[in-house]
C-alpha cells in the first residue's frame, strides 16, 4: 500500500511546517541497517516530540486519512525530520509493523534536483514505485515496504527535509 497526496496542507501549514523545522537542532543519527559499512554514512534528523507535532497542526489531517486503516492517535509513535544533503548516501530499509506518514515540506522542489523516495519489492533489487519529491506531498505507505532516500543532486538545495510520522500497527 503506497498512497500519494498532492497539496496535503495549505500554503499557511506548510510554511509554518518549513519554518519549524529550520529552526529545528539535528543530530548526526542511527544506522537504517546493522551493516558495518552503513555505519559511517549516519543520517542527520531531529526528534520531535509529540507536542511539537500538535503545534504545526499536522496531526489531524494524518489521522484523517489513517481512519479507514483504524489507525488513531493512540498508534502513534514517533515524528522524525531527515535532513540530506547532495551526495548523502542513505540505505534501504522497512519500518516492520508500522504504517509511515511521508511528508516533503520544502517550500519549492524542481524535478532536476532529485531527491525521489524509492519503494522496492521485497527482492530489494527490484523497484516498485519512485516517487518525486513534490513540495507539499504526502505518502502513506506500508513501512514493510522497503524503500530508500536519494538524496538531491549538487545542483540542488543544500537541505532536503522530509517529515516522516509513524504509526503502529
Amino acid at each position: 500500500m503506497i498512497e500519494i497526496y498532492d497539496n496535503f496542507l495549505n500554503v499557511k501549514k506548510l510554511t509554518n511546517i518549513y519554518t519549524t523545522i529550520m529552526d529545528c537542532n539535528f543530530r548526526i543519527g542511527w544506522d537504517d541497517s546493522p551493516e558495518p559499512q552503513h555505519k559511517t554514512h549516519p543520517c542527520l534528523h531531529s526528534n520531535w516530540s509529540f507536542e511539537d507535532v500538535k503545534s504545526v497542526e499536522i496531526l489531524n489531517p494524518v489521522l484523517d486519512k489513517l481512519k479507514d486503516k483504524n489507525i488513531t492517535i493512540d498508534n502513534y509513535k514517533k515524528c522524525i525530520i531527515n535532513l540530506t544533503k547532495p551526495l548523502d548516501v542513505n540505505f534501504i530499509h522497512c519500518h516492520p509493523n508500522e504504517i509511515v506518514f511521508l511528508y516533503y515540506p520544502c517550500l519549492t522542489w524542481n524535478p532536476e534536483w532529485g531527491g525521489e523516495t524509492i519503494f522496492y519489492k521485497e527482492d530489494r533489487k527490484t523497484v516498485l514505485k519512485c516517487n518525486p519529491y513534490v513540495s507539499n506531498r504526502a505518502i502513506i505507505f506500508d513501512g514493510n515496504i522497503s524503500h530508500t532516500i536519494k538524496s538531491q543532486n549538487i545542483i540542488g538545495p543544500s537541505y532536503r527535509f522530509t517529515m516522516t510520522l509513524f504509526f503502529n500497527r
